[in-house]
């Protein structure tokens, strides 16, 4: 049995040179390069000599992380990702060093969310073709350690990444832009926070849609200028919607994410009953073209039919690993777990959920309350409190719950 060493962030040992105690300059360019530094200082400072590599990944290592100014200091909107690779299994307290290398940064001037992940180099080579390891093969910076960490991953085409790898960046996208409706001021069109959440959105959107014609691309510039061709031409590709139209979102929404402000008119930019429009004629039009279905049957038999296509071996890993990590829920609720194990993964039961909930965010009090419990008895883990009284927004949060414990850092 391979013995799993446990690593707390709170260390003493020799790490790279510290940064300045200084606020961090005017330059844009000098904050993020505090980010990068700072992030696998306090990285390699943790883990110390067991660690393979530190890999800067997502938007900050393809050059397209959004950084405004927020009087006298630096706000990211967005996040910056570094993956720790060990060589053995180790279980790092990533929570404590995520929020260790976020003070630093905030007593620099910065407001930066930081993701930290663990992988090790057993399951690089064995990474199999989808949206992340191909990014991070391709975009992946290594900033700590073994310059040639990536090169372990096997190389594979954007053309090997299965459509519904597409499918399920969507419906991700969809939960975290729940999830900032239910926390924040709803889905009101006007704000710069529903801008920002529809831009994210629009540039999954386009992800996925490119991903399912075989025309994928890693960077959001990359992507826009594709979409712009291809809207252009004289014999456009399929698509759910006005290519030309949809175009001209995703350039308004790619501008806007890498720039941190809209360009041209905000009459002109999408607003959010177009983005959930758009989203659910790309939600069923690529899972259409998946399964081989019509896209216009009801999303229960869509869902339905996604959920019968997977091997029964993935959809008992994804319960399996759910009471793994949750076993006090898989104790209280194994009866409903069974029940529910019956029909679809957890994966598929908290996309079911989400997409119901998703689609009527335009007019989230327009939901019947027996319509929300019947999402609600859908879900792998239910409310904890009794006799709460079930709304939109509370829905919503137990959904994105379900979604952060099962679900976000797998692929069962």
């Amino acid at each position: 049995m391979t013995k799993e060493t446990i690593i707390s962030a709170n260390h003493d040992m020799e790490c790279p040179a510290r940064a300045a105690q200084t606020p961090v300059r005017e330059d844009i360019g000098a904050a993020t390069a505090l980010i990068v530094t700072e992030g696998s200082r306090l990285c390699a400072a943790a883990v110390g000599h067991q660690a393979r590599a530190i890999v800067l990944t997502g938007s900050m290592s393809r050059g397209e992380a959004t950084l405004k100014r927020d009087g006298a200091s630096w706000r990211v909107l967005g996040d910056a990702t570094f993956l720790v690779v060990f060589d053995n299994p180790v279980r790092l307290r990533v929570a404590e060093l995520q929020r260790e290398i976020e003070s630093s940064l905030l007593a620099r001037g910065i407001r930066c969310k930081i993701v930290v992940v663990t992988s090790t180099t057993a399951s690089l080579r064995k990474m199999r073709p989808h949206i992340y390891a191909y990014e991070l093969r391709e975009r992946g910076i290594v900033v700590w350690g073994d310059k040639a960490a990536l090169r372990l991953m096997p190389r594979f085409t954007a053309a090997e990444i299965p459509q519904e790898d597409g499918w399920w960046l969507l419906c991700n996208r969809m939960i975290e832009q729940l999830e900032s409706a239910a926390e924040g001021n709803g889905v009101h069109d006007n704000g710069t926070a529903v801008r920002y959440r529809i831009a994210k959105l629009y540039l999954a959107m386009v992800a996925c849609y490119l991903l399912a014609i075989g025309q994928y691309d890693p960077s959001y510039r990359g992507r826009v200028a594709r979409l712009q061709e291809l809207a252009a031409s004289d014999d456009p590709p399929l698509a759910p919607f006005p290519l030309q139209r949809f175009s001209q979102f995703v350039s308004q929404c790619t501008d806007l994410k890498l720039q941190g402000e809209m360009v041209g008119a905000p009459d002109h930019f999408p607003q959010w009953r177009d983005a959930v429009s758009d989203a659910e004629a790309l939600w069923r039009w690529a899972l259409g073209g998946i399964l081989g279905l019509n896209p216009s049957l009801s999303r229960t038999d869509l869902l339905a039919a996604v959920a019968t296509r997977q091997p029964i071996f993935a959809r008992a890993k994804g319960w399996v690993r759910a009471a793994y990590v949750h076993p006090s829920a898989f104790s209280r609720y194994w009866l409903r777990w069974a029940r529910l194990a019956c029909s679809m993964s957890p994966r598929y039961l908290v996309y079911g959920a989400a997409s119901e909930l998703f689609f009527t965010a335009p007019e989230p009090d327009a939901i019947e309350p027996s319509e929300l419990a019947a999402i609600v008895a859908r879900l792998p883990l239910p409310s904890t409190e009794a006799n709460q009284q079930l709304s939109w927004r509370a829905v919503t949060r137990l959904v994105a719950n379900n979604f952060h414990v099962l679900l976000e850092s797998t692929r069962s």
